[in-house]
């Protein structure tokens, strides 16, 4: 029931944070942090597949009624949380993956910054791919894709870098 809450804390603050601070940053017109994939990239590796689903699709539903997004940030997180196991595992070692929290200090700092840029590249290319039906510039889409990623792995590696620094190791 622990981790249930302590994921309900974090899916609370992280959609109150899109939503209320980060939905507003839009940069160039290119420029849209992203950062509630953090909940879906620091899913426990022994966490049921049906779980990951239902808390990434969950997730992006709650984000897209309040950002007037129909559908795009549930399918964006839902196919993230599908391929987040599969990924975690590229970058840790084969003995090490049983139990483990996707951290630099699980995984390593360059691993976990793979990682991390990886998994934002494939959402953030999956929801503007989907935002920007039918496809008009594809050089907006790029520049669109390319600094929101940048963005929302700057913002990632800060939260990551305040909560390993706090001394709370989960």
């Amino acid at each position: 029931m622990d981790t249930f809450m302590r994921r309900f804390g974090t899916f609370v603050f992280v959609a109150l944070m899109q939503i209320l601070f980060l939905n507003r940053i839009s940069l160039f017109g290119y420029v849209t942090p992203l950062f509630y994939i953090w909940l879906i990239v620091r899913f426990d590796s022994y966490m049921k597949r049906t779980g990951m689903l239902l808390w990434a699709f969950s997730l992006g539903l709650v984000l897209d009624m309040f950002s007037g997004t129909p559908g795009l940030n549930a399918a964006s997180a839902t196919l993230l949380a599908m391929v987040q196991p599969g990924i975690v595992k590229v970058f840790v070692q084969t003995e090490r993956y049983e139990q483990l929290i996707p951290s630099s200090a699980t995984m390593g700092s360059r691993p976990f910054a793979g990682y991390l840029l990886l998994m934002t590249v494939l959402h953030h290319t999956t929801y503007f791919l989907l935002r920007s039906i039918p496809l008009g510039d594809w050089s907006v889409l790029v520049l669109k894709v390319i600094f929101s990623t940048l963005l929302t792995f700057i913002f990632m590696i800060v939260a990551e870098r305040l909560t390993s620094s706090s001394g709370t190791k989960r």
